[in-house]
């Protein structure tokens, strides 16, 4: 079927030729309906009428197994009606004229089940309906109304052949299925499937419903045309890629397969020469490799197409090839749909600049003619229902010669024309393949015959055409001979022996009726046999009349119906136990129908049934005797035999398809006796507190004395007296049972469980006894034993623990032992569990204090892990106990007690130890209510310190000399205390608290230390110092970083950018105040008032989102911050840079996750950043645009494609897999406003069963020189598992480097492609070859990190870091900033100038000042005001030969920083801002840092006085308002801001002050910045003259006081012209300044005036009117001066005046 473009033919033809095409309907007459169209993926009908309506209703059915599809358009200009697929689900979309668009959906029905759905679609007045199958119905209401529909662009079904309107603005698939009954505004689409030129076209779209949309997996794909292709969803190929299929062809040359990449890459497959060739393009370089076996031998070849990064293999019957791929092309990456078979026209032409030989540039190339099936993609089968497009298909192949495969496919293609449905196993139609001069020669008609009958080939059924009169012949000269017989039947010839052996007859046989057609009586439909037409005669015939030309010609079968057949494959008895019930299987009963399906057979019990012996039942219907059941009933197990009386019986059957009956056969029943016994009692052994199951061999039960499938049930008469039966549920939980089949026991779910946990004196054994229960026959009562091996205990040793001093005391084994009896029990296992603890002591186990209920074990004593710690030391011999039992698998012993005797020390100690508070920074004395030790008899103690206090000293005052140092001293006494000279100083550091341990110990008379002996007292004590802390310290910048945002655009502010943190551990970082200064490019405001500029915030409202920056202006810029915490001042640069929208991935680490469990993706796992303004984490949205393929990706519990960085961070995503596949990858769209970013997550799957985790070596620091590369060799890097070999481990780079890139180095390769540039994959073996490089590419880093990810195949290893330490090629100088006061000085500290490389350390280098200060120097602090140009940190401050200069100049010398000689000192200017740039250089390295600047803040000093700078006389007019301003009044000051500088006034002699938005107001102070903004103003009253006196002040400083004069005049107006104006009747003359002009006495303001003329008396002969803009006129009575010099004020006059 070239197009698939059906046409009709003229409806008096019941016959058809080959060169016309009738409709054929099932009675072999012409059709004007169409029942069913088939849409093959890009089909469509498109009527092409302007249809203008003011209705809307359609109606249509449909069939398809797609999600996706268009099903019908009507589309006009802006009027359009779209009826869709979207995933699975329907859509319509309608813009009803009143440019309101519809939505609606029915989500409550997927219709891509493949069955038949009608959609009904209704728009009545105001409401429209789609209704679905009769049932679901979706209603909506139109605003408006209906208006007239205008659908200018026609109407459409299956697809929109390219129409290009506004509204379908996707790339949308056409339908793929079938359709019918498609009814638009009461008209019939498809009435016809003939194209009409202009008005109607029909393309690829066949009559009839296709097989092909209901092909299962298993069914193969038969391509008998020139033009047959199928396309597939794009073959994903990221780098590797596998295709495995069988096919059966005999072609010598076509193509197979064909995948299209990016850039112009392929993947192709075809036949050249009866061999397979396999290419892959890439870059312009194209490998080939064909393979050596034959395949186009009509014989099916199994094939495998594999290609990876590196290789590409091709296997036929498992003999395969390679070839190698060139190293330096990229990855091959899939584009578009797969092809197999063939291409469409579109992608043949793209195809033929390849050069493949299958696809020939100067001819159309011819498709693959033959079967495929068994189609796999990746491991994924591929079926038709994956098809996305098919042309010239069928389903299923039969092929047995090449003879037959060229018949069918010559005779198909151009019978396809016909909408005749065939079964794929024979040619689709019957008709001749002939050129146009022999297409009217021979017409066949049918021939029809019954199921197994027969009927004679007439010559109506093949009918001569014109030609044969014309060429004289007789019909004993057409010679037909058949060159393949009936697959079917056979032909019967009644001719002579020689044509009989040819297998020929002539025409003359045909009208004499010598051929006969007989059937063989099966179920195929249809018959055909091939035949060639030649000529006995001697004359020169056509060709056709040659033997040639091959014929094909077709039988119908008309089906007779068959009765079925009933058999007993297992023998006509039926055996059974005596009164028991046997199910009737299809095994005993079997029927046969080859023309009905088993479905609708039944089986008919007859004769006189014996009822007393037994009957047929049905378990849905139970205890009723039935004579009757379906074939379903028996397959599905719910027939039985129900045996009562007599042993002896039958049962008469016979099946029945509704019409025809089988024959008859008899089931004879046999009943045995039922006698059964107990085969099997032996009984099971068990240790006390286990368990032990009840096998087979243990209890079982024989039938008649054989195995039997009977179930049987025990049922427990007595239960066990020291454990419990119990059976495992489905659940997997044990639970107790009082009865049990044999069914349980078989499948090991029956256990004996001990549960008696006391002790056992004697050697008891249990049992429980039982009866068995066969189909109702019941035994005795029978015993099971169970032998218990009962545990006991027995304690060998339990000696009391003598302690006579205050230290800790192991227990061991000398004191505590205990031992089982009966069965065996290791130490680790032997538990004491402890019932009472010591009253006087502690109990420890380690470090851990016991208590009651505590357990420690036997192996724990003998380990000396348990300890007895007295808590003090008695003043009397005493005793100590604790009650303990020992406990062993459950079982527990009675209580035991173990003694403690103590004994009482000759002395006591009497501690008093209460802590310490002191204030940051200060220091306490220690006194004797704080710290003392003494005992009884008032022996002298020395304390010694045993760790020293961490954030301060102890230190003696007025200390004696006998005791060495006074500070940080080590040892002290009483004497120290009591004389209160021992003080704590406390170092200032932002901590709440402090410690100290020591030991006290007595001292003799000597003040020498006594002996370890027996008299010595001494003890351990911890005292502990609370801390009051203060405000001292400076905020600290912890968030350093640039802030970016969107050209002209704004984005908050947040502690993400922008961050202070304040040391003083009691205060609250919300409260640092910042303050900033001009900002180059941009602005900060308030959020809530974008309006509202902002000067001074809170980091409170960092947090809340309160700030927010405007950019505006340059690209990249700086600006000054200072930070307070009330008390101390800082000062930084937040630097801004600017660029476009963009979104950057700040961290992938991809998922690790057990196989068929979930795991939860959060930002940890997934984040990203933006410069845009994001105000919550909503706005960034992941869109999955490629679902994993063995798991699904869930949101709140459900399946979502996209979710929101806030469900990442709220941990609503979840990953749930599915059990399949270790490795899985999902991509992601990323969307911030109208910014997208690819990403691509991957999952790796561990298995539970492989516990031994893999181990990473040898994971060390790389040390690389910047811009240079290091090995990653195996000494760095190796990861090791015991079942993996080197190639097996797989690192991914789950955090790549920032500042370099990973590469792969190939020995082969000199150079590397971008693709190894940065592997995200490498293995074990790359590293342990050597070809794994890191390379440092950014300029100005010290250090640099990746992570991987470990992969052994069936574990995964996460987060393995890497740290890299780059040496830099410049020094890489780090400055501070730093703040002095006006006028002040600050050292250069060694962190105002560091160089933090370790690599650098000990560096003599030395520091040169390339731009020097401008509000100050850097000098020395031995040789005050000497400018310094140059000093260093290591060489010596002072050097032979140094000048002594008196006066100020500038000197390069050398100099140390680190004494902090140093120092930069203010000029004492007012400038706020001040730097210097510096670089450091070593002469040892050849090396130089990059200029660096450091930036000075200088906090001002109030030290200078307001100055007067403007104080002019002011004029005002009398009685006005006139603005006061800084030209008239001005003060300045060097130190302060105009805000600062308030003015102190008198109230004036005539008028007062006021501020301009409240002129009635007097007030009488004021500041400069109210002056400079316009705010002040003067209102006259009263003298002509006066003013008032002022004086200005900074708060601090006075200006001397001063007068502000003020004069007043008064303003005179003047008429200075008035000519007066001539103007003839009935005529228009402009009114100018010429003829009338007023001034005023105000010459400096003349022309700022506007002076008004009122019209009092108006003229009476004429008018004055306004000329407008426009032209227009309009009468006026007051205009102004302006006016009149424009001339817009004319004087009309009347002409009768």
């Amino acid at each position: 079927m070239a197009d698939r473009e059906v046409s009709e033919a003229p409806s008096n033809s019941n016959t058809f030729k080959f060169c016309d095409y009738v409709s054929m309907g099932e009675e072999n007459t012409p059709t004007t309906h169409i029942k069913a169209a088939s849409f093959y993926g890009e089909s469509y009908v498109e009527l092409s009428t302007i249809e203008v309506s003011s209705e809307l209703s359609l109606r249509l059915k449909f069939q398809t197994s797609k999600p996706q599809g268009l099903l019908f358009l009507a589309a006009g200009k802006n009027d359009y009606c779209i009826i869709e697929l979207l995933s699975g689900n329907l859509w319509v979309r309608v813009n009803l004229g009143a440019g309101e668009q519809v939505r609606l959906s029915e989500q409550r029905l997927h219709v891509d089940d493949l069955t038949w759905h009608l959609v009904e679609l209704y728009c009545v007045k105001d409401t429209i309906s789609l209704i679905v199958d009769k049932h679901y119905e979706t209603t909506r209401q139109v605003t408006g109304g209906m208006h007239n529909l205008h659908f200018q662009h026609g109407v459409y079904v299956g697809g929109h052949s390219g129409l290009d309107v506004p509204y379908l603005v996707e790339e949308f698939p056409n339908f793929r299925g079938c359709v019918e009954d498609v009814v638009f505004n009461r008209r019939e689409i498809l009435t016809s499937l003939r194209s009409y030129p202009g008005f109607k076209k029909v393309y690829e779209v066949s009559l009839g419903c296709s097989d092909e949309f209901f092909a299962g997996e298993g069914e193969a794909i038969n391509f008998f045309s020139s033009r047959s292709y199928v396309t597939f969803p794009q073959w994903k190929v990221q780098g590797e890629g596998l295709l495995e299929f069988a096919l059966q062809t005999g072609t010598q040359q076509a193509l197979i397969l064909f995948q299209s990449g990016r850039e112009g890459e392929f993947v192709a497959l075809e036949i050249v020469k009866g061999v397979l060739r396999a290419h892959v393009g890439r870059s312009k370089s194209n490998t080939q490799l064909s393979s050596f076996s034959l395949v186009s031998d009509d014989k099916w070849h199994v094939i495998q197409l594999r290609f990876t990064e590196r290789h590409l293999d091709l296997m036929v019957d498992e003999q395969g090839v390679r070839a190698s791929l060139p190293l330096k092309g990229k990855l091959f990456v899939s584009e578009g749909p797969l092809f197999v078979g063939g291409l469409d026209n579109h992608k043949r032409e793209e195809v033929k600049k390849l050069e493949l030989a299958s696809v020939p540039r100067k001819s159309r190339g011819i498709s693959f003619k033959g079967c495929l099936k068994g189609l796999e993609v990746n491991s994924e089968k591929k079926a038709l229902k994956d098809a996305l497009v098919s042309k010239d298909i069928s389903v299923g192949c039969k092929m047995k010669s090449r003879d037959a495969e060229n018949l069918s496919i010559t005779t198909t293609e151009n019978a396809l024309r016909s909408e005749v449905l065939l079964p794929t196993a024979i040619p689709e139609t019957g008709k001749l393949f002939l050129q146009d001069a022999s297409s009217s020669f021979l017409v066949l008609n049918n021939l029809e015959v019954q199921e197994g009958g027969q009927a004679l080939l007439e010559q109506r059924h093949v009918k001569m055409g014109m030609q044969f009169k014309d060429l004289g012949i007789h019909h004993s000269q057409i010679l037909f001979k058949i060159k393949e017989m009936p697959i079917h039947g056979f032909l019967r010839l009644a001719v002579s022996p020689e044509q009989e052996m040819e297998k020929a007859f002539t025409l003359l046989d045909l009208g004499q009726g010598k051929v006969r057609y007989i059937h063989d009586g099966s179920e195929e439909a249809r018959d055909y046999f091939t035949f060639s037409v030649s000529s006995k005669s001697k004359e020169e015939m056509p060709l056709y009349l040659q033997g040639h030309v091959p014929y094909v010609f077709n039988i119908i079968v008309i089906p007779v119906n068959d009765p079925p057949y009933l058999k007993l494959p297992e023998g006509n008895l039926l055996l059974l136990f005596e009164n028991s019930k046997k199910r009737l299987t299809p095994n005993i009963i079997h029927v046969s129908d080859p023309d009905t399906d088993s479905l609708n057979l039944s089986f008919l019990v007859l004769g006189n049934f014996d009822s007393d012996a037994g009957f047929l039942e049905n378990t849905n219907d139970p205890g009723r005797a039935i004579n009757s059941f379906t074939h379903g009933d028996l397959k599905d197990g719910n027939i039985f035999y129900v045996h009562r009386g007599h042993r002896n019986s039958r049962i008469l059957l016979r099946a029945s398809d509704g019409e025809l009956v089988s024959n008859t056969v008899v089931l004879r029943v046999m009943a045995v006796p039922l006698d059964f016994e107990v085969a099997n009692r032996t009984g099971v052994v068990v240790r006390q507190g286990d368990t032990v199951l009840i096998t087979q061999s243990n209890l079982s039960v024989a039938v008649n004395g054989e195995h039997h499938e009977m179930e049987t049930h025990y049922i427990i008469t007595r239960l066990p007296q020291f454990g419990q039966i119990q059976r495992q549920e489905s659940s997997g939980e044990w639970k107790q049972v009082s009865t049990f089949s044999q069914h349980s026991i078989d499948r090991s779910q029956i256990r004996y469980c001990s549960t008696f946990k006391e002790l056992q004196l004697e050697n008891v054994t249990d049992y429980f006894k039982f009866k068995v229960n066969i189909e109702g026959k019941m035994s005795g009562e029978l015993m099971f034993p169970v032998t218990v091996q009962w545990l006991k205990f027995t304690l060998l040793k339990n000696v009391p623990l003598e302690i006579d001093k205050m230290n800790r005391q192991v227990l061991n084994c000398d004191h505590l032992q205990a031992v089982t009896e009966g069965v065996e029990v290791a130490e680790k296992e032997l538990h004491f569990k402890l019932q009472t603890p010591p009253k006087k002591g502690k109990l420890l186990l380690g470090n851990k204090i016991l208590k009651t209920n505590s357990i420690f074990s036997q192996h724990d004593i003998t380990d000396s892990k348990v300890s007895y710690e007295p808590q003090e030391r008695p003043r009397e011999d005493t005793q100590d106990t604790f009650r303990f039992s020992i406990v062993a698998k459950h079982i527990e012993s009675k209580d035991y007690t173990f003694t403690i005797n103590l004994k009482t020390a000759k002395t006591n100690i009497i501690l008093t130890n209460r802590g310490l508070f002191v204030k940051e920074g200060e220091g306490k004395l220690i006194t004797k209510s704080e710290l003392f030790a003494q005992t009884l008899d008032n022996q002298t103690f020395q304390y010694k310190l045993t760790r020293s206090p961490q954030h301060g000293k102890l230190k003696l005052v007025n200390f004696s000399d006998s005791l060495g140092s006074h500070d940080n001293i080590t040892t002290f006494t009483n004497e120290d205390i009591v004389g209160e000279r021992l003080m704590y100083v406390h170092d200032d550091s932002e901590t709440q608290w402090d410690e100290f341990l020591l030991v006290a110990s007595t001292m003799s008379q000597e003040g020498v230390v006594r002996g370890l002996d027996m008299e010595h007292l001494s003890t351990e004590l911890k005292v502990i110092i609370s801390v009051g802390l203060k405000n001292d310290e400076r905020p600290v910048r912890v968030v350093d970083k640039v802030f970016h945002v969107v050209r002209n655009g704004q984005r908050l502010l947040t502690l993400a950018d922008l961050c202070y943190h304040d040391p003083d551990s009691d205060f609250d970082d919300g409260q640092l105040l910042y303050t900033r200064r001009g900002i180059p490019n941009g602005d900060l405001v308030w959020t809530s008032d974008p309006t509202q500029k902002l000067y001074q915030f809170r980091q409170d409202d960092l947090q809340a989102g309160r700030v927010l920056f405007r950019h505006q202006g340059a690209d990249s810029a700086r600006f000054v911050l200072f930070v307070t915490d009330g008390i101390h001042y800082t000062s930084s640069l937040l630097e801004v840079r600017v660029s476009d929208p963009y979104i950057q991935l700040a961290n992938n680490t991809g998922l690790l996750v057990q196989r068929g469990k979930d795991c939860r993706l959060t930002a940890a796992n997934l984040s990203v950043t933006t410069n845009q303004d994001i105000r919550t984490n909503h706005e960034i949205e992941f869109h999955i645009v490629q679902p994993a393929k063995h798991g699904r990706v869930l949101v709140n519990n459900s399946v979502s494609h996209s979710f929101t960085q806030h469900d990442l961070m709220q941990g609503h995503v979840v990953y749930r897999h599915d059990g399949s596949g270790n490795f899985d990858v999902f991509n992601l769209t990323v969307k911030v406003k109208e910014t997208y970013l690819e990403v691509s997550v991957y999952v790796r799957v561990s298995l539970e069963n492989h516990q031994q985790p893999t181990q990473v070596l040898h994971s060390k620091t790389l040390v690389i020189e910047e811009g240079k590369s290091v090995k990653l060799g195996r000494g760095k890097l190796q990861a090791v598992h015991e079942d993996n070999i080197p190639s097996e481990a797989t690192f991914i780079v789950r955090t790549p480097p920032t500042h370099g890139y990973l590469r792969k180095s190939l020995l082969e390769e000199s150079s590397l492609g971008a693709n190894e540039k940065s592997p995200l994959i490498f293995t074990q073996q790359d590293i342990d070859d050597g070809n794994i490089y890191y390379v440092q590419t950014a300029p100005d880093q010290q250090k640099d990190r990746f992570l991987l990810d470990v992969m052994n195949g069936f574990q995964a290893v996460s987060g393995v870091e890497i740290l890299v330490d780059i040496v830099p090629k410049q020094i890489p100088l780090e400055v501070r900033n730093f703040t002095v006061q006006e006028g002040g000085s600050r050292a250069l500290l060694e962190d105002d100038l560091k160089i933090p490389s370790k690599y650098f350390e000990g560096l003599d280098c030395e520091f040169v000042l390339l731009k020097p200060p401008k509000h100050g120097y850097v000098e020395n602090s031995h040789f005050p005001r000497v400018k310094l140009m140059k000093f260093t940190r290591k060489q010596p401050l002072q050097h032979p030969g140094y000048p002594v200069i008196e006066e100020l100049h500038t000197v390069s010398v050398l100099l140390k920083v680190e004494n902090e000689l140093i120092y930069y000192v203010h000029d004492d200017s007012e400038e706020l801002l001040d730097n210097f740039t510096v670089f450091a250089n070593s002469l040892e390295l050849g090396k130089q840092s990059f200029p660096q600047t450091l930036f000075v803040t200088v906090e001002s000093i109030n030290d200078e006085a307001p100055v007067i700078t403007a104080n002019k006389i002011l004029q005002v007019w009398v009685n006005s308002v006139t603005e006061i301003t800084s030209s008239d009044l001005c003060a300045e000051d060097g130190d302060s801001s105009p805000q600062d500088l308030a003015y102190w006034v008198t109230p004036p002699s005539n008028g007062h002050l006021a501020l301009k938005s409240f002129p009635g107001q007097s007030i009488q102070n004021f500041t400069q910045v109210q002056i400079n903004n316009g705010q002040l103003v003067f209102v006259h009253t009263g003298a002509m003259s006066g003013g008032f006196n002022f004086q200005v002040t900074d708060g601090l400083n006075f200006a001397p006081r001063q007068i502000f004069s003020i004069t007043a005049r008064a303003l005179i107006i003047s008429l200075e012209v008035n000519r007066g104006l001539s103007i003839f009747p009935g005529s228009m003359k402009p009114l100018s300044s010429r003829d009338l002009r007023a001034v005023t006495n105000d010459e400096d303001s003349a022309g700022n005036r506007t002076i008004t003329f009122m019209v009092i008396s108006s003229p009476r002969l004429g008018k004055l009117m306004r000329v407008n803009p426009d032209n227009s006129t309009e009468h006026v009575s007051v205009f102004t001066q302006d006016l009149a010099i424009t001339h817009f004020i004319v004087l009309v006059v009347k002409l009768d005046m």
